[in-house]
């Protein structure tokens, strides 16, 4: 990315260099311990929010230790079992819609089940931002504006899904994109069962990717 100088010149804006391969290595890391922190379900509103707050401390050079994903995970738990018991309720709606649907047991199954599919995927979005704004914003220079640590749990998070639900309109483009890396998981796990377990992972890295991109 690059700026115009005085004399009308582009110059390279300064920022931190990114190694891919430790972005990768970072990001399936990452991936894992968000999967097993969100195995209990209701747990996986702060698993993800602890996971993009990592890899955004990774791209701008900051503390990416697992203690500090660690300690993030405990700082976004408290606040976000309503959000968590609320994603666990809708995951056990779909799979259920999604089983009866492939055993032809649905009734209505030519309505019912696109508009799961659709909800699905806009629950997904609306939880992707959400957790991702639960940590404040960063730029891609490391800067960062973060809410104040005395604020509580239960408005913090209240705060990021009404940021989120704005965000998923505002910048419908970068729900668009969210959008494809959903589907490109879902892929993933067609191709061979055995990739779920790098699905949090794109996904985290997604999120976190969004966001930068409309901070920037």
């Amino acid at each position: 990315m690059s700026t115009m100088n005085a004399a009308g010149k582009s110059s390279p804006k300064p920022g931190i260099p990114v190694n891919r391969f430790a972005l990768f290595a970072e990001t399936i890391l990452a991936g894992v311990i968000v999967l097993l922190l969100s195995v209990p379900l209701v747990t996986a509103p702060a698993a993800y929010a602890a996971g993009v707050a990592h890899l955004e401390r990774h791209l701008s050079g900051r503390d990416d230790s697992l203690r500090s994903l660690w300690g993030n995970f405990r700082r976004a738990l408290p606040g976000s079992w309503k959000l968590g018991i609320t994603t666990t309720v809708a995951a056990v709606v779909i799979v259920l819609n999604l089983l009866l649907a492939l055993v032809g047991q649905l009734p209505g199954r030519a309505m019912i089940l696109p508009a799961t599919l659709i909800l699905a995927a806009a629950g997904a979005i609306l939880l992707l931002r959400t957790a991702g704004n639960w940590s404040g914003s960063v730029t891609w220079d490391g800067d960062a504006d973060h809410q104040p640590a005395e604020v509580p749990g239960p408005e913090r998070w209240a705060a990021a899904y009404s940021q989120a639900k704005a965000d998923s309109v505002r910048d419908w483009t970068g729900s668009l994109l969210l959008l494809a890396a959903l589907f490109m998981t879902v892929v993933f796990v067609w191709m061979l069962q055995a990739l779920f377990v790098i699905v949090p992972g794109t996904l985290v890295l997604a999120a976190a990717a969004i966001k930068i991109r409309s901070h920037r």
